[in-house]
């Protein structure tokens, strides 16, 4: 990128315009986990279990394909920009993929098509949220740059989430419907922010031209996986989060309204969790400054951990103190994401220097993957529901022993997955001092190149 291009990147508002588009991406990533789940049961009557199927195997297909996605991305050579070429073609898919499950499908609609709608959804997803997360790595190719790129993406994802979470939330105040009726206002509200956040960017921000590549390689991932001990690093605590926050969010409705009797204000604390991880964010980057991203991203964990802890000595129906947890846990809710992503960027410069590849589409899309996948085993849940005898629509008429099974899975399980989380971050090695070698030696590289 050229020194005039960079200074320009680094300017408020051309950073503030390349972050738009996180605000309906991210948007997407609580609604399926948290809403659909529910919605398909209630208002299409497919069965918890097979529910955990379909959002399972959709996930499992971005095993294979988040990757390939990213590694033809980091291929794509037009004079338009190759991550802005595919924020622009993936936008019309994703927009027809969100009408579809939010919104199109029947109550009676059979399984095979919610199945594709939820994979037509995730796959356009990938191939949006990739080009931007990769475009994101390559605008400030330093340690701390890095971070401040990716925290005013999560500020933007952040109100992004807020503004589909206020969807449902108005729909209650002011009683139009239920969750039906709030899925759907979600799905409207994303494909309007769709078009407007990604020609904003697109418009704005110029990419610089990407360095040469190396033929297509199908099993790339595999080799980088192979070959990568800091890849591996950020991967595993993204799994082991991924799950820990997936059940979280997937249980999130049922905990909150049957457990703790907040039937008609689930959505209020869920949106009060947000609004406090945006306010998360610039803390999370100051700690990521001052003890480093890994040391930083641990204290996140343990933070939420702790708030888990506590959910099952939470007061029945009093909503002054469970808004007062879930913003407390809400100001750590932002660091897994801002920090894992921030770190993988470091990644990518490692991989450049051992390699000669600048990767960032495919270690991108392995991070999305890792993400899902987590996301997708969460699920099983539903199933362990379902096994432990809760029926959602009975809501606090359920058996001790299925409510008893709701509380553990909300709470005991994710836990312990965040301690685990903390425990693997131990192997991920790149700090700032390692960081600053690896832009030098990339920039000593490109200088030689440069004619």
């Amino acid at each position: 990128m050229a020194e005039d291009d960079r200074a320009a990147a680094r300017g408020p508002l051309r950073l503030g315009a390349f972050a738009l588009p996180g605000a309906p991406l991210l948007a997407l990533s609580v609604p399926p986990i948290v809403f659909l789940p529910p919605y398909y049961n209630q208002h299409l009557g497919i069965d918890l279990a097979l529910i955990s199927a379909i959002f399972i195997g959709a996930r499992l297909l971005d095993i294979v394909l988040n990757p390939l996605i990213g590694a033809l991305q980091d291929r794509t050579r037009t004079g338009f920009g190759r991550r802005r070429t595919w924020l622009v073609a993936a936008t019309p898919v994703l927009m027809v993929a969100v009408w579809i499950a939010f919104i199109a499908l029947p109550p009676g609609a059979p399984a095979f098509a919610v199945g594709l709608a939820v994979m037509g959804l995730y796959s356009s997803f990938a191939a949006m949220t990739i080009a931007h997360l990769g475009w994101a790595g390559e605008i400030r190719p330093d340690y701390h740059g890095r971070t401040r790129v990716l925290g005013a993406v999560q500020i933007a994802s952040t109100i992004g989430q807020i503004s589909v979470m206020t969807a449902p939330a108005l729909v209650e105040h002011f009683g139009l419907g239920g969750l039906t009726e709030g899925v759907h206002a979600m799905g409207w509200t994303i494909i309007a922010f769709l078009p407007i956040t990604v020609g904003i960017c697109v418009a704005v921000v110029p990419e610089h031209p990407a360095p040469d590549s190396r033929a297509f390689d199908p099993f790339a991932s595999w080799r980088a996986l192979a070959s990568s001990p800091s890849l591996r690093a950020i991967l595993a605590p993204d799994f082991i989060i991924g799950v820990a926050q997936g059940v979280t969010g997937g249980l999130f409705l049922f905990y909150f309204q049957h457990q703790l009797g907040f039937a008609n204000a689930a959505s209020i604390i869920l949106l009060a969790l947000f609004l406090a991880s945006m306010m998360g964010v610039p803390i999370w980057m100051a700690l990521g400054r001052i003890l480093g991203k890994r040391r930083a991203l641990q204290l996140g964990c343990l933070w939420i951990a702790v708030m888990l802890a506590i959910a099952p000595i939470l007061p029945h129906g009093n909503l002054p103190v469970a808004l007062l947890a879930m913003g407390l846990a809400g100001l750590a809710y932002s660091a897994p994401t801002l920090l894992l992503r921030s770190m993988m960027g470091d990644v990518v410069d490692e991989e450049e220097v051992a390699t000669g590849e600048q990767k960032s589409g495919l270690f991108y899309g392995l991070l999305l993957t890792t993400t899902k996948v987590g996301y997708a085993l969460s699920l099983v849940t539903y199933a362990l529901l379902d096994l432990a005898g809760f029926d959602a629509k009975l809501g606090a008429a359920n058996s001790p022993e299925a409510m008893q099974a709701l509380s553990w899975m909300f709470a005991g399980g994710p836990t312990l997955l965040y301690g685990l989380a903390i425990a693997s971050l131990q192997f991920y090695r790149i700090d700032a001092g390692r960081q600053a070698v690896l832009k030098a030696t990339l920039d000593a590289r490109r200088a030689n190149t440069q004619p």
